[in-house]
């Protein structure tokens, strides 16, 4: 397994978050994460990727604490998290030096960035002139320049338009074909079943339910959607 969360708890004030989850994400997979508003959903992957504490519990990347491996998981927040003044290249530089990158190896995940994500013509244009969707590829983009074993999308498609949201899913695409393991979240049932291979359903601070996709979308030989399923489970 590439990551493992163990009997993991958090509470935030007198809110129970996450009740003795765990979870197990495989490499090379497309994981999806499912689950209502307030059901943990950010929570979970904030612990995953090492960047909140659980309150017990344990994390693992590739069997050792994901704290000694927090730079190889990148982290798409759901919020928009660009500097809007700066043009596209000098929030990719901006964010190279904040993650220690040398010139070099900016330079290099920059160029290999601008390529996957058709980028070229936009470099110099700022944050704020940028369509919603577009805005959203950059934060992407942002964590790409870590080079990133894992990345974890946090509604990575909400609020943009459904070109917008197809591009998105073909850049999740073609960075799985390239051998990495993508953590996705959102709330459209139909997004989430056309790119994940595993899913993980959340309710009251655990996992309910989680399997391979054909595995989880047919019982007792009969075929169903994820937005069926979804609804027999949080009805």
């Amino acid at each position: 397994m590439l990551i493992e969360m163990k009997h993991i708890n958090k509470k935030y004030k007198n809110t129970m978050v996450l009740s003795d989850l765990n979870i197990q994400i495989e490499r090379g997979s497309i994981a999806g994460i499912v689950g209502p508003n307030s059901v943990g959903k950010t929570t979970l992957l904030n612990v995953m990727s090492g960047l909140v504490n659980p309150d017990s519990g344990d994390v693992f990347f590739e069997g050792r604490p994901v704290y000694d491996y927090k730079s190889l998981i990148g982290y798409v927040p759901q919020e928009i998290a660009l500097y809007q003044d700066l043009s596209v290249k000098d929030n990719f530089k901006f964010f190279s030096g904040i993650y220690g990158l040398s010139k070099d190896k900016a330079r290099e995940r920059m160029s290999y960035i601008y390529d996957i994500m058709a980028l070229k013509n936009l470099h110099r244009i700022k944050i704020k002139n940028l369509s919603g969707g577009m805005k959203r590829r950059i934060n992407i983009g942002v964590e790409l320049l870590k080079d990133p074993r894992v990345l974890i999308m946090d509604e990575s498609t909400v609020g943009i338009d459904m070109g917008a949201r197809t591009d998105i899913l073909d850049l999740v695409r073609k960075l799985n074909g390239e051998g990495m393991t993508v953590i996705f979240t959102s709330h459209h049932m139909s997004e989430l079943e056309s790119i994940c291979s595993d899913f993980y359903f959340l309710k009251e601070g655990s996992v309910v339910l989680e399997g391979k996709k054909q595995a989880i979308l047919e019982e007792d030989g009969k075929k169903r959607t994820l937005e069926h399923l979804y609804s027999d489970i949080y009805r």
